[in-house]
């Protein structure tokens, strides 16, 4: 071997050499970890698809999936700076925003997807909310179904205060069981665990598209000094949950695989469940729906605030994160009515 070729040689392993740290490099900046705190619910399967379905790695997230039982807990969670992020219905950032929380919302996870349950017996006789007047309702502290229910009984005239008897129970298991031992005429709770309690032999017997249609639930929020300084992290994951909701749309074989190996349930309980047509999957912030559910809250005085809700909704992760999806696909048509339907709520 002669000079020219050992010095071509050694200046080739040092290139491969540059190259590949350089690339280990990239590879380890990307990797951001991040924490998400949910709940175990179907709604939330967007969650569990961008994980095991690679999306979340794809987009150079590390993430690691925290479980709660309530919203109240998740709540404390992200404002305590354990988390990165979390979703834990709208009515518990919305109150927390009201109080001062440096709270915003940056994304959505689903909506819909609440119901009243009662035992059999006493099905017939709820034909509407003020049916129960006088009765003893279990719901979950601060979640969506708490303030849908307690809204929509205000419109009908029955003083959620005085009129009916409210308990707060910790998650939906505990709904289901004052349901059934007769120790509450009526609970509340979302999917899959109205599915749970009619296996239970309880009834479903409204749901919340009926009391409040459209209404939003879980938004996915984030603290304010989790945010700053990290605008790329964040629109990475909501890019990642966006690409998480075509997967939902396309492939429905994949998507209740991944979720019921996540909330334990047989995978046609978890078809039932997700593609009933009582939840959606949107993953805009959809600021009008904020709008909305903000004065549905303050009207049946669940809070008082003069806040403009407004301010505290983060739209520029999504706009960022679907204008990259468009020119990356530019033929799908699942993200051009996205980006679309974006534009008509923000």
């Amino acid at each position: 071997m002669n000079q020219k070729q050992i010095f071509n040689k050694i200046r080739n392993r040092i290139a491969f050499s540059i190259l590949f740290s350089l690339a280990c490099a990239t590879s380890a900046i990307a990797a951001d970890k991040i924490s998400i705190g949910y709940l175990s619910s179907t709604g939330q399967g967007k969650f569990f698809i961008a994980k095991d379905a690679g999306i979340f790695e794809k987009n150079g997230l590390d993430v690691t999936l925290v479980e709660f039982s309530n919203s109240g807990d998740g709540i404390a969670a992200v404002r305590a700076g354990k988390l990165d992020a979390g979703a834990f219905g709208s009515l518990a950032p919305l109150i927390h925003i009201s109080q001062g929380a440096d709270i915003r919302v940056i994304g959505g996870i689903m909506g819909g997807d609440q119901a009243v349950i009662t035992r059999k017996e006493n099905a017939g006789s709820v034909k509407k909310l003020s049916d129960l007047k006088g009765k003893k309702i279990a719901t979950i502290r601060l979640g969506t179904a708490d303030a849908i229910v307690r809204g929509g009984l205000k419109k009908e005239g029955v003083d959620w205060r005085k009129d009916v008897t409210i308990v707060e129970l910790k998650n939906p298991p505990a709904v289901i069981e004052a349901v059934k031992n007769g120790s509450v005429f009526a609970g509340v709770t979302w999917g899959p665990h109205d599915l749970r309690a009619e296996e239970a032999g309880l009834s479903v017997v409204l749901r919340s598209k009926d009391i409040n249609p459209g209404h939003i639930c879980c938004r996915l929020i984030a603290s304010l000094r989790k945010i700053e300084g990290r605008d790329d992290v964040y629109k990475r994951l909501v890019k990642s949950l966006i690409e998480a909701e075509e997967l939902v749309q396309n492939d429905h074989k994949k998507s209740v695989e991944i979720i019921a190996k996540w909330i334990k349930l047989d995978t046609a309980l978890v078809n039932k469940a997700f593609y009933s047509g009582h939840v959606t999957q949107d993953t805009d912030p959809n600021v009008k729906g904020v709008e909305f559910f903000w004065d549905f809250l303050k009207d049946a005085e669940f809070i008082k605030s003069d806040k403009k809700v407004s301010e505290y909704v983060r739209t520029d992760f999504y706009k960022a994160a679907i204008a990259e999806l468009r020119k990356e696909n530019p033929k799908s048509e699942f993200y051009a009515k996205a980006e679309n339907i974006f534009k008509s709520r923000n």
